[in-house]
């Protein structure tokens, strides 16, 4: 098959496509981070901007995934850092961690990294995945079951003799176990049906199982991820006109009219709000990863993991699709949208194989 021809219109329809599907999981992996979900809305475009500018594969698609939402929220233990510093700090210190995982991720390609990668097992990279996507099940499903969410199964959690006592134990005698706790208020979730509320069980069951079913129904000419839009669609039309008591985005604070980046020739601009940089430099996160050694280590760290991901699906479409690649680009396409996502204020990013998937198709 090799590379598709250039094709303006057509690529422009996939944009589209690709950014609508893209709305729930920007929200969804932004509120895994442990910020508001409209923030993966407004810091989505600039990174994959620089990848597409960057990246050698012409479906790749890349954005904040279930892999690095979950370790940038672990690494910087993301929950108690808002609680005791408020969100726009955590984003500050978000987008710090992005700059640094983008910097290692240019060293990375530097010293050869991507060949070494190649000798990773595939057992060991398939299990890593599915690891994530668990935890992604299990940060997530309160927000489906729960009026208030992950903020209302806490508060439960809290109250109940026997959980109480469990996430306590684990908060003095093992405090880097942090994701027991969530793994608690889950199988709390499962276990006490009777206290899930009613409208937004039912939305997150028939979503779902839409998403999922949706395309044996539908008509053959709409395009792929279609079931998504409509389950979007629905949703919000839902919330908008009925007394819906689940969570929902909520508003979007207005952008700094003088931010944005203009297009040449026109008023238009480019909807784009930056941070303030030297708010991002004296970001604490060394001191949150317990020095620079350590920062340095994890850093590198997860700049490897992350381009495990970017390794299987480059790999898949050189097998399917005889598209080569080169890990050296890749590895640069992804320390340059790190540096940007952390310009704009988000966690950093890596391919999606969902997202890349419904690309080339």
């Amino acid at each position: 098959m090799g590379k598709p021809q250039f094709n303006p219109m057509r690529d422009l329809v996939s944009g589209a496509i690709m950014a609508a599907t893209s709305v729930p999981q920007l929200i969804a992996y932004a509120e895994t981070v442990g910020y508001a979900g409209y923030r993966g809305l407004a810091t989505a475009g600039a990174p994959l901007a620089v990848w597409g500018m960057i990246t050698g594969g012409p479906f790749m698609n890349a954005g904040v995934t279930s892999i690095t939402a979950l370790m940038a929220k672990s690494d910087l233990n993301g929950e108690q850092y808002m609680a005791e510093h408020g969100e726009q700090a955590y984003v500050e210190l978000v987008a710090a961690y992005s700059m640094y995982v983008g910097i290692a991720s240019f060293l990375l390609a530097l010293v050869g990294f991507g060949k070494l990668a190649g000798y990773i097992p595939k057992s060991v990279r398939t299990g890593f995945k599915w690891g994530c996507a668990l935890g992604v099940l299990v940060s997530a499903l309160p927000n489906g079951l729960f009026d208030s969410g992950g903020k209302q199964v806490k508060a439960l959690v809290a109250d109940d003799g026997t959980f109480g006592a469990l996430v306590a134990i684990f908060k003095t005698q093992f405090p880097q176990a942090t994701g027991a706790v969530n793994l608690s208020g889950f199988i709390y979730s499962l276990t006490h049906p009777t206290q899930w509320s009613i409208v937004p069980t039912i939305m997150f069951v028939t979503g779902t199982w839409f998403v999922m079913n949706g395309k044996k129904m539908l008509p053959k000419f709409l395009p792929p991820g279609s079931e998504v839009i409509l389950v979007t669609a629905a949703g919000t039309l839902f919330s908008m006109h009925f007394d819906y008591s689940g969570g929902i985005v909520g508003e979007i604070p207005a952008m700094d009219p003088d931010a944005g980046i203009a297009i040449p020739g026109t008023d238009l601009k480019f909807p784009v709000e930056f941070l303030d940089y030297q708010k991002i430099l004296d970001a604490p996160v060394a001191d949150r990863m317990g020095g620079w050694v350590s920062l340095a280590i994890t850093s590198l760290l997860f700049a490897g993991v992350n381009f495990l991901s970017i390794m299987g699906i480059c790999s898949g479409f050189e097998s399917e699709n005889g598209i080569p690649w080169s890990a050296p680009q890749e590895l640069a396409a992804q320390g340059g949208s790190c540096l940007m996502a952390a310009m704009v204020g988000s966690a950093p990013v890596s391919g999606s194989m969902s997202r890349s998937l419904v690309s080339r198709m």
